[in-house]
């Protein structure tokens, strides 16, 4: 029987902690558990904490500039590789959405990485990592040559039928954020926003940053409150010098699932927080500057997915639905029993898999 049965998960945004803590879970009833790293950045430690586990916190966020992330990254490289070699037992497989720190520290030290992606935007992240990987886990919407001309192996790519988000939102998750939308008595109705993700690397060559105009048509033809949920220092005390009396700006991080169960609806400048609404079944809106492939695949499903790519058409589709969120409120119960969870996948390549098998029986 073999003695180390632990995977390394690295979470580096609030999605990658709920999808991997979700997927953590599943692993318990195969005796395997999980060790999750991550870094201070965003709400990432809230939503550990709601789950009541500690995660281990290594380096910084590198932010908005090339030398910062360099810096920042290789610094943390340094930490991962000797936090893992100090373990008594080396983890079985390190498992990250394409973490470019975990995926150097991982070939470095001989461990199997699997990686998910769903992001071939995300260039100089993909370049750093999918040649690395023994799986490459994405959604079948994804063309599978996007991820082969930035360096994966094809005979390592493995597709599902569905998004990230499904797996820890689907079954009784769903039933349960429903119950509590349906069933709570809100004191006052609320849509929320999210500006852009506006420090990415994929991000360095557009320095506009809609998201102020955006909010101000929010308010222009929303009637409830505006919950906030900005990415970074900047974007929060900008938001607060203009919005601050007419906005709730979180500093802490709530349970999202609950949160957006009881919107009325949702903007956000990135995919994910959008899919989550929709699969829900609240009407959300995705600004992003160009057409996201998870998008196109759940609004092909039926889901309130609404996805934009410049200013003029956000704030006509902001002016259509805002005007009357409930209209477009939908019950996605069924629909989502159609669609896969990424690890349906993961875990049926790694009971077949020679390296992996082993630890499944």
């Amino acid at each position: 029987m073999p003695k180390s049965k632990v995977i390394w998960f690295e979470v580096l945004t609030p999605k990658q902690a709920m999808l991997f803590l979700s997927i953590g879970e599943k692993l318990k009833k195969f005796g395997i558990e999980s060790l999750y790293t991550t870094r201070n950045h965003d709400y990432i430690h809230d939503i550990f904490s709601n789950y009541e586990t500690e995660p281990i916190s290594l380096g910084e966020y590198g932010g908005k500039t090339l030398e910062g992330k360099l810096i920042a990254s290789a610094k943390r490289v340094v930490k991962l590789a000797e936090y893992i070699i100090k373990l008594e037992d080396k983890p079985i497989a390190t498992i990250s959405l394409s973490s470019p720190d975990a995926s150097r520290v991982a070939f470095g030290l001989g461990i199997p990485l699997i990686l998910f992606n769903d992001t071939t935007h995300s260039i100089p992240v993909a370049k750093l990592t999918l040649s690395l990987a023994r799986f490459l886990i994405t959604p079948s919407c994804i063309n599978k040559e996007d991820f082969i001309k930035l360096g994966a192996n094809p005979s390592t790519i493995y597709t599902y039928e569905g998004v990230d988000e499904v797996e820890y939102i689907s079954g009784e998750g769903y039933e349960k954020y429903k119950k509590l939308s349906e069933n709570e008595d809100k004191k006052e109705s609320y849509l929320v926003f999210r500006p852009e993700e506006s420090f990415a690397a994929y991000m360095k060559d557009r320095d506009e940053n809609p998201y102020m105009e955006i909010l101000e048509e929010a308010f222009t033809h929303y009637d409830g409150k505006i919950v906030i949920l900005p990415r970074y220092e900047k974007q929060k005390e900008t938001i607060k010098q203009r919005f601050e009396d007419r906005a709730l700006i979180l500093d802490k991080g709530r349970y999202f699932l609950d949160l957006l169960s009881k919107a009325d609806a949702v903007i956000t400048g990135g995919g994910t927080m959008a899919r989550e609404a929709a699969l829900l079944g609240i009407p959300s809106i995705t600004y992003f500057w160009r057409q996201l492939e998870p998008q196109s695949f759940i609004e092909h499903k039926g889901f309130p997915s609404y996805s934009v790519q410049t200013l003029q058409d956000t704030k006509k589709i902001i002016k259509k639905i805002c005007s009357n969120p409930k209209q477009y409120k939908i019950d996605t119960s069924q629909k989502l029993k159609d669609l896969q969870k990424p690890s349906d996948k993961l875990f049926h390549i790694m009971k077949k898999d020679d390296k992996f098998k082993q630890y499944f029986n």
